[in-house]
């Protein structure tokens, strides 16, 4: 399916710059990002991918219950390794299903909304390359012979936008 592919491939993104990245570099804290490293932003996008593919085994989605498991944002290995399980993962499930999402939003009760898993495949689309924007940033910052794809953290229409404006 071309949601899995898309979202496969925005992580391989992700997984080819984390394995350029020395891992004393993958856990620095980035001033410019407010003290925080690009382990904590990998473990973010991680963790919603997991959170996603559970809720496609079970039919509820809770974005707010993620582990938080601080290996992904410490150890670059582990990370890779769970974000190649991941998109194994993705590439399994093929088929869409109706999902519940669940989220309090701040509120102290969670309210239950009615997705899809497709549906919420775009919305990891749009949330990983806003994350991976916000990598960019700070280790073009902080870190900036560190060589990144001028696609990377851009989003799909905005790479087809440039290249209508370069023809």
């Amino acid at each position: 399916m071309m949601l899995q592919k898309i979202n496969i491939e925005i992580i391989k993104q992700l997984a080819d710059l984390m394995e350029s990245l020395e891992n004393e570099v993958y856990k620095d804290n980035l001033a410019p990002l407010h003290d925080h490293s690009v382990g904590q932003h990998v473990r973010h996008i991680t963790e919603f991918y997991l959170c996603l593919l559970k809720g496609y085994e079970t039919g509820m989605v809770n974005y707010d219950a993620r582990e938080r498991d601080l290996r992904i944002e410490r150890d670059k290995g582990f990370a890779l390794e769970v974000l190649e399980n991941v998109t194994n993962r993705l590439d399994f499930y093929q088929h869409d299903r109706t999902l519940t999402l669940q989220s309090a939003f701040g509120l102290e009760q969670a309210m239950d909304i009615s997705s899809s898993f497709f549906r919420e495949l775009t919305y990891l689309i749009e949330h990983t390359i806003h994350h991976l924007a916000i990598i960019k940033i700070g280790l073009n910052e902080v870190y900036p012979t560190i060589h990144i794809s001028s696609d990377f953290g851009v989003a799909h229409s905005t790479i087809k936008h440039r290249k209508m404006a370069e023809a």
